[in-house]
């Protein structure tokens, strides 16, 4: 815990910094972040006894993230054919499960590329830094609230296939938390909304945290890895970071251009 925390303190100042800042600061840390998940997944796919093709499906991965920033050069549609096609024709030539390592480096690309761009696309509008800080705190919100109470009065696990620590009590917990936090940030930021609506905002936030954290582990359960790697000491890696956040960016990046002022 004590690990956990000295990286904490030091990794949320950069990603604060970068995130107030915007612009290249923001898209430049969104891609480095990219690029590390990405290592990550097909490295936990080659554990799996898979072999993507790593390299193509990072370049995509980040062309994709990307569009988020530039959707007029890059347009999504384009990126999604283009890379489907080339990443198939390539696999005919593999002898070795070729269906099965084209789908793995497709599923790495297209899910971490799509949802990342999301976070670029999210901060570039109006009111883009309120709403991405709103992700991040109903985010941490749920997943930290959820922690210490399963530890303390956790008794009925959720999902003991997948997350064998996880209980009802944490996950309502975190779920109350994550409303709370909502309700009360659209009211003191320039977010147009009211405070159910951020209640609202919340309550889906940490619902959908929670399958994201659980989509995580069933990759990590498939290969038999405890971590997605070590890139942040007591915290596990890149992708075990973003499990939750990968799921709660596009959820309320939609909410934030449907409402009348984003």
């Amino acid at each position: 815990m004590k690990q956990r925390i000295i990286v904490a303190l030091i990794v949320m100042p950069l990603i604060i910094s970068a995130l107030w800042w915007g612009g290249f600061w923001w898209i430049g840390l969104i891609t480095l972040v990219a690029i590390l998940g990405g290592f990550e997944f097909y490295g936990l796919m080659r554990l799996g006894g898979y072999q993507p093709d790593r390299l193509v499906g990072i370049t995509w991965l980040v062309l994709l993230v990307l569009a988020g920033w530039q959707p007029t050069y890059l347009p999504i549609s384009l990126l999604l054919t283009t890379g489907l096609i080339f990443t198939l024709i390539r696999s005919l030539y593999q002898t070795q499960q070729p269906l099965t390592n084209w789908t793995i480096t497709t599923a790495g690309a297209v899910y971490l590329g799509v949802m990342l761009g999301q976070a670029i696309a999210l901060r570039l509008l109006p009111n883009g830094l309120w709403w991405m800080l709103l992700v991040i705190l109903i985010t941490w919100a749920n997943d930290t609230f959820a922690y210490f109470v399963g530890i303390t009065v956790g008794r009925h696990k959720i999902w003991p296939r997948l997350s064998p620590k996880k209980s009802w009590e944490g996950t309502i917990a975190g779920w109350i938390c994550a409303a709370v936090v909502g309700a009360i940030f659209v009211r003191a930021t320039p977010i147009v909304a009211s405070s159910e609506i951020g209640a609202l905002i919340g309550l889906g936030g940490g619902v959908l945290a929670l399958f994201g954290d659980l989509s995580i582990s069933m990759l990590k359960r498939q290969v038999g890895a405890k971590d997605s790697g070590i890139v942040m000491p007591g915290h596990g890696g890149m992708l075990d970071r973003l499990d939750s956040l990968l799921f709660v960016i596009p959820y309320v990046y939609q909410i934030a251009i449907w409402l009348p002022v984003s």
